[in-house]
Parts: C-alpha cells; sequence; structure tokens
C-alpha cells in the first residue's frame, strides 16, 4: 500500500517539528555555552583586577611611607639650610672682624718698625707677631665659603 497524502504530509510535518525542536535544543545549548564562557572569562578578569587592586595598595603604601620620608627630610633640610646660613654669617663677619683687627696690626707693626729703626734697634723684637699677621692673613683668604655657591641664599 501507498501512502496516501495525508500521511506523507503528516510525516512531513512530524520530521519538521522534529528538526525544530532539535535547532531550539541546539540554539539554547549554544546560549548556555556561550553564558559559561562569559562567566569564566568575568572571573579570569575578577582575579586579575584583585591582583593589581593588591599590587596598587602595596604601592600606595610604599608612596606615602616614601612621602612622609620625604617630608620629614625636607624639613630636616630647611633646619640645616637655617643653621648653616646662621653659621655663615657669624663666619663672615668673624672674617670681617679679623681682616679688621689684622689690618690694624699690621699698621701698629709698620709704626713700630718704623720707630725700632729709627732708635737704631732691631725689629726682631716684634718679627713673631709680624710673621704671625701673614700667616692669619693667608688662613683668612682660603676662608672664602665657596662651598656655599650651591645654596640657595
Amino acid at each position: 500500500m501507498k501512502p496516501t497524502q495525508e500521511q506523507i504530509l503528516s510525516a512531513l510535518n512530524e520530521m519538521i517539528q522534529s528538526k525544530t525542536e532539535l535547532k531550539a535544543e541546539k540554539v539554547e545549548l549554544g546560549i548556555i555555552d556561550d553564558l559559561k564562557k562569559d562567566v569564566e572569562n568575568a572571573k579570569k578578569q575578577v582575579a586579575s583586577a584583585e591582583r593589581l587592586h593588591k599590587a596598587a595598595e602595596k604601592d600606595d603604601i610604599k608612596l606615602n611611607k616614601l612621602n612622609a620620608e620625604w617630608i620629614d627630610l625636607r624639613a630636616k633640610a630647611q633646619k640645616e639650610l637655617k643653621a648653616v646660613k646662621s653659621l655663615v654669617e657669624f663666619g663672615r663677619e668673624n672674617i670681617k672682624e679679623a681682616k679688621s683687627l689684622l689690618s690694624k696690626s699690621k699698621k701698629t707693626a709698620s709704626t713700630i718698625e718704623q720707630q725700632l729703626k729709627e732708635l737704631g734697634l732691631d725689629k726682631k723684637v716684634i718679627s713673631s707677631e709680624l710673621s704671625e699677621i701673614d700667616k692669619l692673613n693667608s688662613t683668612l683668604k682660603s676662608l672664602d665659603f665657596a662651598f656655599l655657591d650651591d645654596l640657595p641664599f
């Protein structure tokens, strides 16, 4: 017996429905696979973000510590700068006074030399003072504070 047209159409209809159901299941399975992949990728991204966050926290702690040390060192440097500036000013005043005293001493020694010469006496009496005046003048010339050229004052 030959199948009737109705039987053929019914069989075809069943086949089409069966294929459609398979396609729908396949589509559903594909979407689930995509979801699983997305969740897995998100899990990797979150893990990476956590590692980066921890590293950034550690670096932030280090940076804050270094910043605090820098602030402390800057304060110490400012304090030392004030101390050096004060010492330099005092040193320059002393040099100025010493130069004045040495100049006065040189004039006095020259007057004494002249008087000793007029009296016919030997100037050896003040030779040690003359020698000391020369040494002190030489020492003063070496105290030029050239090392301070790099300081901001």
